[in-house]
């Protein structure tokens, strides 16, 4: 598992990242070992992945009972773990960015408890009903479009891309995403 003194820094170096700050990057453990253990922060996000999951299912009619739904989440969670990760292992290569690689997924990987830490809040108010109906799309999509801008700048201070290069491996992700999302949404609901 994960270490407090190697989650404390890093978390920090997320969240200085999210404030577009580049320095946020030397708090992270860029070798191939701290690599690896960043994907054990899956682990440490899956309670708020599994809170936003329940959140979001709580308005759609699912098929197949509990199991069908635990199953079926848990493989599109692991995939959208390892999907993004891979894909730009080998863009990587194209672009010229091998050697900063490792750095960039450490860092990827770390922002997802920051990502986390705005979008559940975000919708639990918004799903809650707790914000007028008519100010809880805005809100929602005000906070997506932060996370994007967040995960352009870990892009281009990480990867060195200019920003229109940068946009494009958001994009990556975010077209990743929707399909890994989509076919675990299918999972759920198919009777």
């Amino acid at each position: 598992m994960l270490s407090l003194a190697e989650i404390g820094p890093a978390v920090y170096g997320a969240w200085r990242l999210a404030h577009f700050d580049a320095n946020g990057m030397r708090y992270f453990d860029r070798s191939i070992e701290g690599f690896w253990r960043s994907f054990r922060v899956a682990l440490l996000a899956a309670p708020f992945s599994a809170l936003l999951i329940a959140i979001q299912l709580s308005g759609m009619h699912v098929a197949g009972g509990w199991f069908r739904i635990v199953t079926g989440e848990t493989i599109v969670y692991v995939i959208s773990w390892v999907a993004f990760p891979l894909a730009i292992y080998y863009l990587a290569e194209v672009i010229d960015r091998r050697a900063q690689y490792v750095g960039f997924i450490v860092a990827y990987n770390w922002s997802a408890l920051i990502q986390l830490g705005l979008f559940v809040p975000v919708s639990i108010l918004a799903y809650s009903g707790i914000l007028p109906s008519g100010l809880a799309g805005p809100v929602t999509i005000g906070a997506q479009i932060a996370l994007l801008v967040y995960e352009w700048f870990i892009v281009r201070t990480a990867l060195g891309l200019a920003g229109f290069a940068a946009a494009g491996v958001v994009a990556i992700d975010l077209v990743i995403s929707i399909l890994v999302n989509g076919v675990g949404e299918l999972m759920v609901r198919a009777t």
